[in-house]
């Protein structure tokens, strides 16, 4: 307990005396003895406008509340962590807080996924009301269990030990997995079953297996063939499935590991026709990648609102021009990276700046680890620069052998034919994050190359509303069509 009287004579020696000037806001950090021993990383202080949403769950993109950082290496509990005007924070700093309530919360990081606040190892305080002009301590107290994953009636968690990605890490890494069996599957019976891939929106996450179970158990996939989730998140965010520098070989795994792993287990279909794939925002862009690289192994990807698949248009920004900048456009004017409807609603320099004080395992910075270079410290480099919006010519040009347009055009000629009746991909003409200009760049592409890919732009829809259940149940009639042809 000493380091509560420590703490106690620090809020002594720095009360204000009566009658001066208005003291500083500050938060004042320490947390409960034998929950942490050590810790090295960003420490945060969470705000937000009731306990009815713990803070610790933020930043909300659209509205986020105020949330601060600091770093701290080989830190030790007893030692109070102060958080003054000189923490970085968005979308204010400390000592220009608005004067109203706010409830705080403070968070040591942990775990394994992209989140803040949450996660098995993760370290937090309870929210309590602060003070403007008044210092507020948050001590740690609380620790994140490890829940495991909720037992789900016809839904079984899968995992299976990567000797790739833990070579390439370092430390043990899982692929993991929820796997839904057909309505009808009798696992005594001497039967192969097709399978859908799933892949989900940013971050990826493995809770999103219910959400997979859901709406693909309305259609008839879930009498014909099995439903497979795949976890696509790490702290770095949604790694896409892509080989990369920064999250390993996530596409060699997956293809030369787990799906191998997968077939040994559970009576699937191994053949192209048997593994279909699909997925939504940075799960549709992991899916089409899938597909192009693995001609052979796929029979089909049906892709809804990709991530950015032509880097000329990377939510309106094209990286290689020179002198290209995310925060304004050619003509000088602020740039937005999301819009509802045709309010332009989240600007690149505000949602930029946010992820500069949350680290990694935001989205911008989550694609700088799918598909950046690894600089000497071991992190992947950033094609914006947080301060200055610039994009750094460099990592754009690493950026190319990412790029899908560029993909098919370089490679169209080894894979066109493989991919005849494959390619599936739908977005909105008027896409949430400004994801509709790559895709028709692409379309206009895969036309040119004489391609039958279905790419179809539904016009007046956004990221998310053309996903309709006709539409559903639509794409669930060709994959099932895929799935009886003859391999």
């Amino acid at each position: 307990m000493m380091h509560r009287v420590v703490l106690a004579c620090l809020l002594l020696l720095t009360a204000p005396a009566c009658g001066g000037e208005l003291a500083n806001t500050r938060f004042i950090v320490d947390a409960a003895d034998g929950l942490i021993e050590s810790y090295t990383g960003r420490v945060y202080v969470m705000l937000g406008s009731s306990t009815r949403r713990e803070p610790r769950h933020g930043p909300d993109w659209f509205n986020p509340s105020p949330f601060f950082g600091v770093d701290v290496v080989d830190w030790t509990p007893g030692t109070p962590i102060i958080f003054d005007e000189q923490a970085t924070g968005h979308p204010f700093a400390i000592d220009e807080l608005p004067e109203r309530e706010w409830v705080a919360q403070a968070v040591f990081r942990g775990g394994e996924n992209s989140s803040i606040g949450s996660g098995a190892g993760t370290v937090y305080s309870q929210p309590v009301t602060m003070q403007i002009h008044a210092d507020t301590v948050l001590v740690a107290d609380t620790l994140e269990p490890d829940r495991g994953l909720p037992e789900v009636t016809g839904l079984e968690w899968v995992e299976f030990e990567s000797p790739m990605l833990s070579r390439a890490a370092g430390r043990s890494i899982m692929h993991r997995a929820g796997v839904i069996a057909p309505k009808d599957h009798d696992p005594h019976e001497d039967r192969t079953w097709p399978v859908l891939y799933v892949i989900g929106g940013f971050p990826g996450s493995l809770q999103g297996a219910s959400m997979s179970m859901w709406m693909w158990g309305s259609t008839g996939i879930s009498k014909e063939a099995f439903i497979v989730h795949l976890d696509a998140e790490t702290t770095t965010g949604h790694h896409a499935f892509i080989d990369s520098e920064g999250n390993g070989p996530r596409s060699r795994a997956l293809v030369e590991e787990f799906i191998p792993y997968l077939e040994s287990r559970f009576p699937f279909r191994p053949e192209p026709s048997g593994r279909l794939l699909t997925g939504h925002s940075s799960g549709g862009w992991a899916s089409l990648w899938l597909q192009l690289n693995w001609p052979d192994t796929f029979g089909g990807t049906w892709s809804t609102a990709p991530d950015p698949v032509d880097f000329r248009d990377f939510q309106r920004i094209d990286i290689y021009e020179e002198g290209a900048n995310a925060f304004k456009d050619t003509s000088g004017q602020r740039r937005a990276v999301a819009r509802l409807g045709t309010e332009r609603r989240i600007w690149y320099d505000q949602f930029v700046s946010m992820e500069a004080v949350l680290g990694d395992g935001g989205q911008i910075r989550s694609f700088d680890w799918t598909f950046s270079p690894v600089g000497e410290d071991r992190k992947a480099r950033r094609l914006i620069n947080p301060e200055t919006g610039a994009i750094d010519p460099g990592v754009a040009e690493f950026w190319k052998a990412s790029d899908i347009n560029l993909f098919v055009q370089e490679h169209w000629d080894e894979i066109g034919p493989r991919l005849e009746g494959k390619l599936h991909i739908v977005g909105g003409s008027e896409d949430t994050f400004y994801l509709d200009g790559a895709l028709r760049k692409l379309q206009e592409t895969l036309k040119a190359l004489g391609s039958d890919a279905q790419v179809e732009i539904v016009e007046g829809a956004d990221h998310s509303n053309f996903m309709t259940k006709p539409r559903r149940r639509r794409m669930a009639r060709d994959m099932i069509n895929t799935f009886n042809q003859s391999p």
